[in-house]
């Protein structure tokens, strides 16, 4: 009997690791049997490693957690969703001439052409590339072909976005899963893990945004005909809505400004009543719920402006049909979605839903988990494709044989 494959999905973040086990079902279904969360003790900065030692003991402790309560103990592969400040993205374009007699494009045409796109980058000669996408083909007389592969062509263009991040960025995420003794991992930028998440397959091709709120920085990526087109890194996370509340509002400390974020917090100043106080209980004081919200209020504007200036920048502002989903812990902000209808003009604002994958209802209706499941999902997929082509391999080498 062939045993179910075992996936982890990780994401590193600057306050938490979050790992996921999900098993592969007989029936090609995705389940999440386990998860866990574990604080990096500042190993990981504005998603850069800055203490291994730190950052590989919150892996291990995840990871243990993770497969214990999923009843594992060997997995069959590794994905993890990374970013960070240094992380950037380019468009690039360039084209092939076929040279097969028969004018077939093949997978070495397709691959040829994108790494003839890359070469010719300057930005991709100073950074390491981590990811290679496909936007659209062109062959001559035929235009935004999604694969070029097997048709028949003299030229062939192609539009890729590269993602790129300085090596020892790279080089030290691999040096601590090495030291988690999660040799063979692979990595995944984490709007492509969001969107892997929480998009469908008509939203990413009619145009959508994925925003993730993290602690630190704010992971965004615009999506139209079903590829990544642009992303950025917004330096503003949920730690800076909290220090806004205690160097304005004096709580009593961070931790307390976090925790009365979490309860009383809203995006919308015009939800709270006026006369509602938040009492802190440790300097016997109260404080108006509202100018709380007001603080929140001036950050988030600040950040939603942001994102529009982003999506602007990527030139799609009027092809996003298929939503603004936002997801990270960030999100929770109460009333941030009816905020961000307003200020980036789109009807559709939502909290990004997993779906396409089932398992522990903790895991799946928390935004926390996002990028995890992303990567997990993506990890699965990848696997299902690879799969299906060496199946396909072997009806044509049957097909040969039968001649």
């Amino acid at each position: 009997m062939v045993q179910p494959a075992v996936l982890l999905g990780l994401d590193l973040g600057a306050s938490k690791v979050v790992a996921v086990i999900a098993v592969q079902e007989e029936g090609g279904g995705l389940t999440v049997t386990g998860a866990s969360i574990a604080p990096p003790q500042g190993g990981i900065r504005n998603g850069e490693i800055t203490d291994v030692n730190l950052t590989q003991a919150a892996v291990v402790r995840a990871v243990e957690e993770a497969m214990r309560t999923a009843g594992q103990t060997n997995l069959t592969g590794i994905r993890v969703s990374v970013d960070g400040i240094q992380f950037k993205g380019e468009n690039l374009r360039d084209s092939i001439t076929i040279s097969n007699p028969d004018r077939i494009i093949t997978v070495a045409d397709r691959d040829r052409v994108m790494e003839l796109a890359t070469a010719a980058c300057k930005l991709a000669k100073e950074e390491t590339v981590l990811h290679r996408i496909p936007q659209v083909f062109h062959i001559k007389g035929q235009r935004d072909i999604k694969n070029p592969v097997n048709m028949m062509g003299d030229t062939l263009e192609a539009e890729i976005r590269i993602i790129v991040a300085p090596g020892p960025v790279l080089e030290n995420i691999h040096r601590a899963l090495h030291l988690s003794s999660l040799q063979g991992a692979t990595l995944i930028y984490s709007p492509l893990a969001s969107a892997e998440a929480v998009l469908s397959r008509e939203d990413a091709e009619n145009g959508a945004v994925v925003v993730d709120i993290g602690d630190q920085l704010t992971h965004m990526g615009v999506f139209v005909r079903g590829s990544l087109t642009h992303s950025a890194v917004i330096p503003i996370g949920g730690q800076h809505f909290t220090k806004d509340l205690e160097i304005t509002k004096y709580l009593g400390g961070i931790s307390v400004a976090e925790r009365i974020k979490r309860i009383y917090g809203t995006a919308l100043p015009s939800q709270t009543d006026p006369t509602e106080q938040v009492e802190l209980e440790d300097e016997g004081r109260m404080v108006p719920r509202r100018d709380l919200a007001e603080v929140l209020h001036a950050r988030a504007v600040e950040l939603l402006n942001m994102v529009l200036a982003e999506i602007g920048r990527s030139g799609m502002l009027h092809e996003i049909h298929g939503g603004v989903h936002l997801v990270g812990g960030g999100a929770l902000l109460p009333h941030l979605p009816i905020l961000a209808q307003t200020i980036l003009g789109r009807p559709r604002v939502v909290l990004g839903k997993v779906s396409g994958i089932q398992g522990l209802p903790q895991v799946m209706g928390n935004p926390l988990y996002t990028n995890a499941l992303g990567a997990v999902k993506s990890l699965h997929r990848d696997l299902r494709e690879q799969g299906e082509r060496r199946q396909g391999k072997g009806i044509v080498e049957w097909f040969k044989k039968r001649l």
